[in-house]
């Protein structure tokens, strides 16, 4: 850039930056009058609000009074990517697992110290290899934006009702592997939400999905330096899994819960993973063993999966903290996600075809080079035949 428009462009800014850094410090969380103020995009009016008001578990770290700021005097420059509001999804929900507010939350959904110090190791190890691999997004990767907008969301899954089935024993008295709850991440990725719910829960038997090789090294690497034991991982899209003539009989409808997290449009995902869940047992009697999709998202979502809904709840909801997360959690049973699957539209690739394979209809001419008969018979083209010496008569 040009240092003359660098400096103009500097200058024009300037008394802006002024009135932020002053309005800022008007509100300063050590000022005992501290006051929570929002301003809508839409309206001009503040509305504050006393922190006595707010629930026991709402976080005062620095990513609220970054959201607080970012919403109330606009958005900072290079903030990362834009949400709905113009503002971060990343620095935004940072949380560091080390704060007051961190503890208390994952206290909150009966994750105990230890395993609260194993989830900030793994996003410590995430950190780390996402320097060398592009596991999550890079931008303002650092420990607390993996712990606040990656750990937090995924242990939410541990609030809701029945998770992650109505007869688990987190408690370890589970031993028999006939009889151990299987969770299947499809879309893994980095490894999320699969390694920190399975952290929490020892118990149960995870299998992660990723069509990124060497995305799941990385998740093996951080899967062994963590000393899980309840973690597989399986490289190939997911419809690939019950394709396999030995194996796939173990993973057919055989899984309790699918889990997801932006993965793709909820229609084509249902599709992808409506083999992996256990069908609902006509024939049982009691409390009944269907399988769930429990799909993490953000934005809006298609009428075809709103109808089908079970559950649909924020993860603030689940984590009881405001303003932790902009996603939301929806439950589905294993008959709907056939349904959605069946109305999607998509259409299952044969075993061994080849995708957008184009056909090539032109007459097939004769390749340059190409052996040939040689026809004796035909008089020979030597190219002298009317050739005369010179000096002849």
């Amino acid at each position: 850039m040009n240092p003359r428009s660098l400096i103009a462009k500097t200058a024009k800014a300037w008394p802006l930056w002024c009135s932020m850094v002053k309005t800022a410090s008007a509100f300063a969380p050590s000022a005992s009058n501290f006051n929570i103020h929002t301003i809508g995009r839409q309206g001009s009016s503040f509305q504050s609000q006393p922190t006595s008001a707010l629930r026991p578990n709402e976080c005062y770290n620095n990513g609220n009074i970054q959201r607080w700021m970012s919403t109330s005097l606009g958005s900072f420059p290079d903030e990362g990517a834009e949400n709905e509001y113009g503002s971060s999804t990343s620095v935004n929900f940072a949380m560091n697992p080390d704060s007051d507010e961190a503890r208390s939350v994952t206290e909150s959904l009966g994750i105990s110290p230890e395993k609260h110090d194993i989830l900030a190791r793994h996003a410590q190890l995430v950190v780390e290899w996402n320097e060398r691999l592009n596991l999550i997004s890079r931008k303002d990767c650092n420990l607390d934006v993996v712990f606040g907008r990656h750990t937090l969301p995924s242990v939410a899954l541990a609030g809701l009702p029945d998770f992650p089935t109505k007869d688990a024993d987190e408690d370890g008295g589970n031993t028999d592997s006939q009889s151990r709850s299987r969770i299947v991440d499809v879309g893994t990725g980095g490894g999320f939400p699969g390694v920190p719910l399975a952290i929490i829960y020892p118990d149960v038997d995870f299998l992660l999905v990723d069509s990124v090789g060497k995305k799941l090294k990385a998740v093996d690497e951080m899967v062994a330096e963590l000393g899980l034991e309840n973690v597989q991982t399986f490289h190939g899209r997911a419809e690939e899994i019950v394709d396999d003539p030995i194996k796939g009989r173990k993973h057919k409808n055989a899984y309790d819960i699918c889990v997801g997290r932006s993965v793709s449009a909820l229609p084509r995902f249902c599709f992808w993973t409506q083999d992996l869940l256990k069908k609902k047992n006509k024939a049982s009697k009691g409390k009944s063993n269907e399988g769930r999709l429990v799909y993490i998202i953000g934005g809006t979502v298609e009428s075809s999966v709103t109808t089908r809904v079970v559950t649909d709840i924020p993860i603030d909801d689940l984590l009881e903290c405001d303003g932790a997360s902009d996603k939301r959690v929806l439950v589905v049973s294993s008959s709907d996600v056939v349904s959605i699957a069946r109305e999607s539209g998509e259409k299952r690739q044969k075993r061994g075809q080849t995708r957008n394979k184009v056909k090539n209809n032109s007459k097939r001419t004769s390749v340059k080079g190409k052996w040939q008969e040689k026809d004796n018979s035909a008089q020979k083209q030597r190219g002298y035949e009317n050739f005369k010496r010179y000096g002849s008569n």
